[in-house]
């Protein structure tokens, strides 16, 4: 893994930046929050987030579950659009495809991931603040803590339904997890 990736820079701008920036584009969301842990080595991302004008809500480093439940609650989210900051290319258009499909089919988790037919780095989650509320709850491993939807995806009791894309580009890579990534 590349560490301190998010605040490495493209030109003049930082990976965050250049994410936060390109999902400010959706139609569909209202509102963007970072969630980054609690430990003082995020203390300069909070910093350069908030510089740009973007919310920053800090928790657990470890249980990144607990820390997007407890954001959904200070925020006051009814729906939850879940991105890693490690995809700088993100596409404003394909989150809000995927947040329409979302209520259009009234299901309680969707996603493009699963499987994935977008490159990787285009990955978009969306699930309700109740469904999160439920695996906060009940998710135990601490694989399920530490990843935020796995128990939900898992969970044969909730409706899941995964958005496609006409033709597979699952093979491309646009995320920005190793240095060769940069």
């Amino acid at each position: 893994r590349l560490p301190g990736k998010v605040l490495k820079k493209i030109g003049d701008k930082y990976l965050i930046e250049i994410l936060l920036k390109r999902l400010a584009k959706s139609k569909m969301v209202s509102k963007i929050v970072v969630a980054i842990s609690d430990s003082r080595k995020d203390d300069i991302l909070e910093f350069k987030v908030k510089k740009i004008g973007f919310d920053v809500f800090r928790g657990d480093e470890d249980d990144v579950l607990s820390r997007f439940y407890k954001t959904s609650k200070v925020y006051n989210c009814n729906t939850i659009v879940r991105l890693t900051g490690d995809c700088p290319l993100i596409d404003a258009s394909i989150v809000d495809d995927v947040i329409n499909f979302y209520k259009k089919n009234k299901c309680d988790y969707a996603s493009n991931v699963n499987p994935p037919t977008f490159p990787d780095g285009l990955d978009v989650e969306v699930f309700s603040n109740d469904v999160l509320k439920q695996a906060s709850k009940k998710a135990k491993t601490n694989f399920e803590r530490e990843h935020v939807t796995p128990w939900i995806r898992e969970n044969k009791e909730l409706s899941v339904l995964n958005f496609e894309n006409d033709v597979n580009y699952s093979n491309n890579r646009w995320t920005v997890d190793q240095n060769e990534d940069l």
